[in-house]
Parts: structure tokens; C-alpha cells; sequence
């Protein structure tokens, strides 16, 4: 057998059962056996979306996804989707072609160092330098994107040599974080305005039910950085929302006495936890994998249901404060992002699967639809802070459980980046339904220019007619004004098996304001 012979089987004995690529003859071979033994090629029209696809589809199940390009400028491209995996801490394997091994570096057809630009932002990155050491890589790949993205460049002479022996692979393995529990009971024990932070990380560590059911017994704030992964699966009165300095908010972690990062990372969003943000000295924890063990030692902890009322109150607070920042904000020719989210809640509380990409609107969604519940089938743009990736978002997400409906919630200037992908989802029948918030702008740079300089600098976009962009690509379009509208529009999408781009030009406008 060959080189990539194997390496096929042995990616169908994982469970890959589709790759996300877009052709190069770089991967010939690996495309070539890959149709023969049945695996699903997901072409895009840009490498970007195929690594958006793989890396999302990494995010929503905990499973690595895999994206195959090829070499030089097609590697660079999809080293988008690798970095937003490596801010996330996603499962995901890139893997690229390349010319023949024997004359790397000689300048042969888009001779680069595709391992040397990949090292800084995976868990592992290795070219397959000779055909008996193909499993090996790759099975330090995988077990390397468990906790982040990988790759692996595949020259094309590697892959078509036959393999004589098969090198055995290195064990790779890392230590699960763990924690004592009993430092945590103490601390509560003197605690009088605790809050669990639960990030990413407790998403991937598979913690979300015990860490809810922790906060829920002891009557603590659950709260999410944002753009990180949601673990509240359920709607809960423990869970206080979406925090993050960029965001606004009610003030939460500021007056705690005690932060217990569960997965989380005191970066930016978190004010990088410096002492002079805290109202009161306040003690950082950190927690990882003895939830039980500790929800059973903390039977002497008095439920802290007084501090958890006044976090509710201060939340309704500013719940009524945004309602009212729409209202000065509104056009009497267009919606508000309010009026979006307003229909698109019933939709998603009834178990869509929401993509949110974009600035302005991005920011109203994590304010408004996260009032009791942020589940794991919804999905942000991660810690990166990226726009672009919602299509390639949407499509890993009908691949990921095709049962369930998809909803992209997208900018105008976010939509745009790959939007001939659209094209994709049609030819891949992966429906979804998008619907663009259409300022015609980068909302939260323009207004923040406005506040500054007295005027938006290279912010504002020009008028793009979606519903008829969209049909020109092979799906539906429509075009709405007003609320009712929208929510006919949304309801007949979703009950055709087909991807439709719901246009709803909208007032400028962010939370913050």
C-alpha cells in the first residue's frame, strides 16, 4: 500500500467521514483515495472557509475536524481557521500539500516552509518525510489536536511511495489539569460574593453538568467570558450571562470576593484580573476536573442566595438600560438589532443552532439571548475576536448534527468576506438560514471613530443588494423592513431544506453606547 493509502484508512478508522478542502494539485493523491474509499470532500471556493469548517465543527462537538489544502498561498489561507482554533484550544488538523520532498528548498512549484509557519499557532506540525513514518505523524497529529489544532504537510512523492514498514508512533500524552478541592471549600467557606468563570476549557474537559449543578447547589454566579464556549446547556438562575471588558455589563466580577476560574483564561475580556479592577481585595482560584469531590465536601457552605438575587437585579438593570438605548438609537425606516433578536429568540430557544458573526450585532445577540442560558451548539467567533468565519461556521454546524436547524446571525461586513461560499453550501446541500444585520458598516469602529475623531474613518460600506447577491449564488434571498416580515421570512426558511439569506438593513447601533 502507499503512502496515503494508509493515511486514508487510517483517518476512516477515527470516524473522518468528510474533509473540508479545496482542490490544489498539491493533495492529488490524498484526493484521489479519499474519493475511491468514500470519504466526503467538502470543496469551497476559499481555503479560508475550509478551515472555518474544520475548526467549528472542532468547536461545536470536541472533535477534531479536518481541513486538506494545498501548498504555499493555499496553506497561508487556511492558517485562518488554524489561528482561531489555537485561541479557542479547538480540535482541528490541517493537513496541506506540498511538492515532492526531495527538492524542498531547491525552489520548486510554491517551495515555503508550511511546518515553520504552522509551528507558532498548532500543538504539533511535521511534514511526512518518508512514507514508513506516515502513521506515526499522523497519529501524533490527532492525538496532539485533541487540545488544539495540528498539522501536517504531505508532500506529494511521500504520499504515492509505497510503505514497507509503518514506524510505531510516540505517545503524546498530556496530564489533565486537576485540582484539590478542598482549598476551594475553604475559600467559599469565607466567601460572601463568589463567581465561577467557566470557559472553553470546561467545555472541551466535558465539566459543564457538574459545574452547573455546583453553582446551582450553593446558589454562585455562573458566568462565561465571551466568545468563549457556552456551558449552560439548560436555562438556569445561576447563570448571570455573557462578561467581557469589551462588552460592557453589569458589575459582577468587579465586586467579587472570589473568582473561580473554572477553564478560564484571565486575559483581556477578564481585565487580565488586575487587582486595581476589583472594588475589594479578591481571591482567584483555579478549577479543573473535582467537581463532584467538591460539591461533596461543601455540604457545611451556606447557599449564597442573597448575592445571587442582587447579581439577578443588576442584571435585569442593565437589561432594561439596553432596551432603552435601542429605543434612542432607532430609524423610523429600519429595524434594530432588537427587533432580530426578538424574533430569533423562540427559534433558538426551541434548539437551533445560532452562528454569530459580527461586531454590532454580535455584541446585542450576547446581551439579549443570553438571559438564562448560553448552550454549546451556539457559536461565537472565539477568543481571536474574528469576523468572516460565520458561513464556514454555519455549514460544520448541519455537518455536526444535521438534525438540528441552523441560523446564522451575521454583519453586512462580516457576511462579505467569503460570501461566494454561499455557492458551497448550495452544491454541499448543507441549508442553513443567514440572516445580515446591514448597517452598511463596521458598526463598532464607526461609532467609535464618531465618538473620537467626529467622524468614521475607512468604516463605512457601500450598499450591497443580498437577496439578489444570494439567489446569484444558487440560494434564496429576500429582502424585509419590518418585524413581521422578518419573522415570516424566518419561519418559512427554516421549513425548507434549502439555504436562504434573510437581508434586513438595520439602525447603526451598538450596547455600549
Amino acid at each position: 500500500m502507499t503512502s496515503v493509502e494508509h493515511a486514508v484508512a487510517w483517518l476512516q478508522a477515527q470516524g473522518v467521514d468528510w474533509m473540508a478542502t479545496l482542490c490544489g494539485h498539491g493533495l492529488d493523491p490524498l484526493f484521489r483515495v479519499a474519493r475511491e474509499r468514500g470519504i466526503r470532500l467538502i470543496d469551497t471556493r476559499n481555503e479560508q472557509t475550509a478551515s472555518y469548517i474544520a475548526e467549528c465543527y472542532g468547536r461545536l462537538t470536541r472533535r477534531a475536524g479536518v481541513c486538506a489544502v494545498s501548498s504555499g498561498v493555499a496553506h497561508v489561507n487556511a492558517l485562518c481557521g488554524v489561528a482561531n482554533a489555537w485561541f479557542d484550544g479547538a480540535p482541528m488538523l490541517l493537513i496541506s500539500g506540498a511538492a515532492a520532498h526531495r527538492t524542498m528548498g531547491l525552489g520548486h512549484f510554491q517551495d515555503l516552509n508550511q511546518v515553520a509557519l504552522a509551528a507558532p499557532i498548532t500543538r504539533y506540525a511535521r511534514v511526512v518525510d518518508h512514507p514508513d513514518r506516515t502513521l506515526q505523524i499522523f497519529e501524533e497529529a490527532w492525538s496532539a489536536a485533541r487540545n488544539g489544532p495540528a498539522h501536517i504537510t504531505y508532500p506529494m512523492d511521500v504520499q504515492l511511495a509505497e510503505v514497507r514498514q509503518l514506524v510505531p508512533s510516540i505517545p503524546l500524552a498530556e496530564p489533565r489539569p486537576y485540582f484539590e478541592p478542598e482549598p476551594l471549600v475553604e475559600a467559599l467557606g469565607s466567601a460572601q460574593r463568589p463567581v465561577v468563570v467557566a470557559g472553553s476549557k470546561a467545555w472541551y474537559h466535558h465539566e459543564e453538568e457538574l459545574i452547573l449543578a455546583f453553582c446551582e447547589a450553593l446558589a454562585i454566579p455562573l458566568v462565561t467570558p465571551v466568545w468563549d464556549r457556552g456551558v449552560v446547556g439548560r436555562p438556569s438562575s445561576v447563570f448571570a450571562g455573557v462578561v467581557g471588558a469589551l462588552t460592557g455589563g453589569p458589575r459582577i466580577l468587579q465586586d467579587a470576593d472570589l473568582l473561580v476560574m473554572a477553564g478560564a483564561r484571565a486575559d483581556y475580556r477578564l481585565g487580565f484580573l488586575n487587582p486595581e479592577w476589583f472594588a475589594s481585595p479578591c481571591r482567584v482560584i483555579p478549577a479543573a476536573g473535582a467537581w463532584r469531590q467538591a460539591l461533596e465536601l461543601a455540604t457545611s457552605v451556606s447557599p449564597f442566595r442573597g448575592w445571587l438575587e442582587e447579581v439577578q437585579a443588576r442584571r435585569q438593570i442593565h437589561h432594561e438600560r439596553l432596551l432603552a438605548v435601542a429605543e434612542s438609537q432607532r430609524l423610523a425606516d429600519r429595524l434594530h438589532a432588537v427587533d432580530i433578536l426578538e424574533v430569533l429568540r423562540p427559534v433558538v430557544a426551541a434548539g437551533a443552532s445560532l452562528i454569530i458573526d459580527g461586531g454590532s450585532i454580535g455584541q446585542w445577540a450576547h446581551h439579549l439571548l443570553t438571559e438564562h442560558h448560553y448552550p454549546s451548539h451556539w457559536l461565537s467567533c472565539g477568543p481571536s475576536g474574528v469576523v468572516g468565519y460565520g458561513l464556514g461556521g454555519a455549514m460544520a454546524a448541519r455537518l455536526a448534527n444535521p438534525q438540528r436547524p441552523v441560523v446564522l446571525l451575521s454583519g453586512d461586513g462580516a457576511f462579505t468576506f467569503n460570501v461566494a461560499d454561499l455557492e458551497c453550501a448550495v452544491r454541499q446541500k448543507l441549508p442553513l438560514v443567514a440572516i445580515v444585520a446591514d448597517d452598511q458598516g463596521w458598526g463598532i469602529t464607526r461609532l467609535g471613530h464618531i465618538r473620537q475623531f467626529g467622524e468614521p474613518i475607512a468604516s463605512s460600506l457601500g450598499p450591497v443588494a443580498f437577496a439578489q447577491l444570494a439567489a446569484s449564488l444558487g440560494a434564496q434571498g429576500c429582502l424585509v423592513t419590518t418585524r413581521e416580515q422578518l419573522s415570516s421570512a424566518l419561519t418559512k426558511a427554516l421549513e425548507t431544506d434549502a439555504v436562504t439569506v434573510i437581508h434586513v438593513p438595520v439602525a447603526g447601533g451598538n450596547p455600549s453606547l
